[in-house]
């Protein structure tokens, strides 16, 4: 078996390259849902998009990797990378026939081809003349907390499998679970026993990181109660039911504010939506500094109210897709910030900082609960270069101010939203 290779720290990375959304479905390839899905990845500047297959291997569990062929194409014409998704759902075991998971070796076998024919210039890349361009992370078993009906020890033995398969074509290539819903539905850090299931293949480095879904609601999950109920705090209790020792990445496939009972309302929904935006990028490790996220993909881009009713639609129109405004606070979001680095998180203060040869930006959560400081006012620290400042707001730039280098306090901020503090290199 050949052994993972800890990727890099997510850091060195611009913003938008991990940013995405799904579902680039592969038997719909050229058809107008996934069109849609690449007008609104285009759309709001992001990289990234979940490419999943219901085909990816047949009812004796040989795999058919070219059931991705089609979509592969579609995403390279398009510029968007494809993050990999086996879908098995607990529901498929009482199918008539049933398809039970399989074994470690079906899963291997599985990985092993899904690798070697979609990695950057593997058996695909080659055969249609594609030079450095490939899937680099694999994921299987979407939501399997849901139903809790997979076997635990069956569920770690196809993850096992699947990682030592694709790991066997190249150790640098990333696997990760399929994404959790419990520990944000039903506060659950074990989720539902399949988190301290895998939990030696996160250890010993076979899966990268924890992919958990967090969909805020004003009820449920309110994220305006403070960081008890952030993407930080699950990631922490997953951890922690696990017994990890070593630091995992944070992947978060689906996440969104819900537009339902208080949040009804575009004013609200904009400015939650910003704030639960900042809280999925600025998850840290063990260190409590250092940034741990690999990719963020809000759910979902390019529905609209008719595909996936109000609560989660973040388009208004279809043919041509245009956004609703959780989907407009991801376009200035990626405008302003998308080419920019990660370069410091202080939880604390609720304040991360990104920097790009132009300019300089801080994101402040001015929310009770998610800075040990709220209020009206924010002192910074300016570079040398300091000379103008721009205040941004979830609907877009609300003023210019004068800077200089040094210390600066920035006065007549709103409580109870998060700012983007944009500081322009000239």
């Amino acid at each position: 078996m050949a052994q993972a290779t800890p990727p890099d720290r997510a850091g060195n990375e611009r913003l938008r390259d991990r940013i995405g959304g799904g579902n680039l479905v592969t038997h719909l390839a050229g058809k107008p849902a996934v069109e849609q899905l690449y007008e609104a990845l285009h759309g709001v500047g992001a990289k990234l998009g979940r490419m999943n297959s219901y085909g990816w291997r047949t009812v004796a569990r040989i795999p058919t990797p070219k059931d991705f062929d089609a979509g592969m194409l579609e995403a390279h014409k398009n510029g968007i990378t494809p993050i990999i998704l086996l879908e098995y759902d607990g529901s498929y075991q009482t199918l008539d026939p049933p398809q039970p998971i399989g074994s470690y070796n079906d899963w291997f076998q599985a990985g092993k081809a899904i690798a070697d024919r979609f990695r950057p210039d593997g058996e695909w890349a080659k055969e249609n003349g594609i030079s450095g361009w490939g899937a680099t992370v694999f994921s299987a078993i979407n939501e399997p907390d849901v139903l809790a009906n997979i076997p635990r020890q069956a569920y770690h033995d196809a993850l096992a499998g699947l990682a030592d398969g694709v790991h066997s074509v190249d150790a640098t290539l990333r696997v990760v679970p399929g994404g959790f819903a419990t520990c944000n539905s039903h506060l659950d850090a074990t989720l539902r026993g399949y988190g301290p299931a895998i939990a030696d293949l996160l250890e010993d480095g076979r899966l990268d990181g924890i992919d958990l879904h967090t969909y805020y609601n004003d009820r449920w999950y309110p994220i305006t109660r403070g960081r008890e109920f952030s993407a930080q705090t699950c990631f922490d209790r997953v951890k922690q039911a696990m017994g990890l020792k070593r630091d995992v990445r944070f992947y978060a496939t689906e996440f969104n504010v819900a537009r339902a009972g208080e949040w009804d309302d575009s004013r609200v929904l904009g400015k939650l939506f910003l704030s639960a935006f900042w809280d999925q990028v600025g998850i840290v490790g063990q260190d409590g500094h250092s940034p741990a996220m690999a990719l963020a993909f809000p759910w979902n881009l390019a529905d609209t109210p008719r595909v996936d009713g109000p609560h989660y639609a973040m388009a208004v129109t279809e043919n041509p897709w245009s956004p609703e405004i959780r989907g407009v606070v991801l376009q200035t979001i990626l405008r302003l910030a998308g080419d920019m680095t990660l370069t410091s998180i202080d939880k604390s203060r609720g304040l991360y900082t990104l920097t790009s040869p132009d300019a300089e930006l801080y994101v402040w959560q001015n929310l009770q609960g998610w800075t040990d400081k709220p209020g009206r006012a924010l002192e910074l620290t300016l570079p040398d270069w300091a000379h103008t400042v721009e205040i941004w707001g979830w609907e877009g730039l609300r003023r210019r101010v004068a800077a200089t280098g040094g210390r600066n306090v920035l006065g007549d901020l709103g409580e109870g939203e998060t700012f983007m503090i944009r500081v322009p290199r000239r």
